[in-house]
């Protein structure tokens, strides 16, 4: 893809107006869209999503973590961590753990095979990230987060 904008992009563009802000947005869009397939498909080789990572992440670095505060720490509703766990469990990455203290209350942990799957996926996660970045300059980069920041700062103020 020569154009960053992408094809699709390009013809909604042609529709509604080609200003050069809303070829940024759509540039960005399209940019996201690609790097999240490229991470996504690195992470269904072991049957996970960007959320079951960050979950399992989550859960490994507070052992006992209770699914409301993996909510909170995720910034994700209680049904969306109810169906990570599912799934986690399920690969046998997880196990829900009872409090001996208050058997309705629920703790998380990583299993052996989820510390494992951190250890060997963190590096290759992080090496695609950077393949990702390779080529684009320290000060560029400071100028892409920093035109990111206000970007959604002002999705932030519309949607309120």
């Amino acid at each position: 893809m020569s154009e960053p904008v992408g094809a699709k992009r390009e013809l909604m563009l042609t529709r509604i107006g080609s200003a050069e802000p809303m070829r940024l947005v759509m540039a960005l869009l399209t940019t996201a869209r690609v790097v999240d397939a490229a991470c996504a498909e690195l992470l269904s080789r072991h049957e996970l999503s960007e959320g079951r990572l960050a979950a399992l992440m989550a859960v490994s670095d507070a052992p006992g973590v209770t699914p409301a505060q993996l909510a909170d720490r995720l910034v994700v509703t209680r049904a969306t961590v109810t169906g990570l766990m599912d799934g986690l469990e399920r690969l046998a990455l997880i196990k829900r753990i009872s409090d001996p203290a208050d058997r309705r209350s629920l703790g998380l942990r990583a299993t052996a095979k989820g510390e494992d799957l951190i250890n060997d996926l963190a590096p290759l996660y992080a090496t695609r990230l950077e393949q990702v970045a390779d080529g684009i300059a320290p000060d560029h980069r400071d100028v892409a987060l920093g035109v990111m920041s206000v970007m959604q700062r002002n999705v932030m103020q519309v949607a309120s």
